[in-house]
């Protein structure tokens, strides 16, 4: 039972909530996707590109947080259902930009269409405020998570032992 409002305990059950929000959206989204023949996954990168234009895969692969290689894949196989097209780019002569074609810009309009009508069906009775506010509190939710995954990853690159050799002299308490 809570007793007082402790703001660290309202934060952890926000967090809690994202992965049951994140599955049952993925759930939707499968459902909403049926028939198209395009994944989730595939869908995901088709936003990107529609928001953004053309863009190169390591682009795409920093907006989804994805693996580049698991992006790769799937902008290939966007490339072979005829929704996505690559070309060089006329900056780097080794890199390509990806872009929805006239078939995939008019598919994932449709997908995106549907998703709205859902909003504002299941949820169209939140108001402005409250929604400035969720995403003011999820974008600092993600970059607090983004900075500590970056810290872990670099912690992690770090050898857990020095050599005594190694160590800057401030850490070598017995000098």
């Amino acid at each position: 039972m809570q007793t007082r409002f402790d703001k660290q305990d309202r934060l952890y059950q926000v967090i809690r909530l994202i992965r049951p929000v994140h599955l049952n959206i993925q759930r939707t989204l499968e459902a909403q996707l049926e028939g198209t023949g395009i994944s989730v996954a595939q869908r995901d990168v088709m936003e990107v590109l529609h928001g953004c234009g053309p863009i190169t895969v390591p682009t795409a692969t920093r907006m989804l947080g994805m693996k580049r290689q698991f992006v790769q894949r799937t902008m290939t196989d966007l490339i072979t259902l005829g929704m996505v097209e690559r070309r060089r780019s006329s900056r780097q002569s080794r890199a390509y930009l990806c872009k929805l074609t006239e078939k995939g810009e008019r598919l994932f309009e449709t997908v995106h269409h549907r998703e709205m009508a859902l909003l504002r069906q299941r949820l169209g009775d939140i108001n402005i405020t409250e929604v400035i506010v969720a995403l003011r509190v999820m974008a600092r939710v993600a970059a607090a998570y983004e900075a500590a995954a970056a810290d872990t990853l670099t912690r992690d690159e770090v050898p857990t032992r020095l050599n005594r050799d190694d160590a800057p002299k401030s850490a070598l308490v017995d000098g």
